[in-house]
């Protein structure tokens, strides 16, 4: 549908950035294309990330996420650490 109306979808670029604290960098998993579709409800799910870090065992990985400082201005978009919390 929407290769036929391309005047229907808007791209917007998203950065993530992950700090590394210790001698091995958390990476994502894959890299992500991200479909938000209009009618999208507030607190609704459109992506999970998974990352890993060789630094930590399979079950003792622990990522806290955030937004930038622009982007957490914005209501429309929040982030939930691998806790849900």
């Amino acid at each position: 549908y929407f290769a036929d109306n391309p005047g229907l979808v808007s791209h917007v670029p998203v950065g993530v950035r992950i700090l590394d604290i210790n001698d091995n960098p958390p990476e994502l998993a894959r890299e992500y294309d991200v479909v938000v579709c209009e009618n999208a409800k507030p607190g609704q799910v459109i992506q999970t990330i998974t990352a890993t870090d060789r630094d930590y065992s399979a079950n003792g990985a622990r990522f806290h996420f955030s937004l930038d400082e622009g982007v957490s201005l914005n209501p429309n978009f929040t982030l939930r650490d691998n806790e849900g919390k």
